[in-house]
């Protein structure tokens, strides 16, 4: 039981990056390039953001600031990462390679290291199946915020400010409101 729903969360986390990756054909157009400079590039921003979190610990009762800014420096990685030659003719399939790659990073620095040791347990939790939905809207959220990025005009980088400074984070609202409160959002954007 413990192992069947190591490998379900683990399927749930990271079954949508192989899907959309074979979905859109990357592999045939070779954007293994892509995808692994998107990787080193997510992995170099974490460790920048670890830096500065280790540095600027003194005053981390002002979580929103260092979330703005955590935030803005995911973005300059996004286009430091989106600058770079690569052999993808097409837009969108760039767009979906930078994603993959960014998202899959960050997901197995958010998760992944989570799965193994926790899910293992012998009783069930729904925790981490709501991580593995979390990092399916994770996923859904960093492909728009590439397609934003990539597109460079005003409008979206206001989008991006948007994102950034109102729309709350999807693993806050699931660990502090459960599925209502994710209904309330999705309602309040909807109606």
């Amino acid at each position: 039981m413990a192992f069947s729903h190591l490998i379900n969360c683990l399927l749930l986390a990271f079954g949508p990056f192989f899907v959309v990756y074979k979905a859109r054909s990357l592999a045939e157009q070779g954007a293994y390039k892509t995808v692994l400079i998107s990787i080193l590039g997510c992995l170099l921003t974490q460790f920048c953001k670890l830096f500065l979190l280790a540095s600027l610990s003194v005053i981390t009762e002002q979580l929103i600031h260092i979330k703005l800014l955590f935030d803005l420096i995911d973005c300059y990685g996004i286009i430091l990462v989106s600058k770079q030659k690569t052999n993808i003719d097409d837009k969108i399939s760039r767009i979906f390679a930078i994603a993959i790659g960014w998202a899959l990073m960050d997901c197995v620095m958010k998760h992944l290291f989570t799965f193994i040791p926790n899910a293992t347990t012998d009783e069930f939790t729904w925790t981490f199946i709501l991580r593995g939905i979390t990092a399916n809207l994770e996923f859904f959220e960093t492909l728009f915020l590439v397609g934003l990025l990539h597109s460079k005009n005003k409008i979206s980088y206001a989008m991006i400010m948007i994102k950034v400074l109102v729309l709350p984070n999807f693993q806050d609202i699931i660990t502090r409101g459960g599925l209502s409160s994710v209904y309330m959002l999705v309602s309040r954007f909807v109606i």
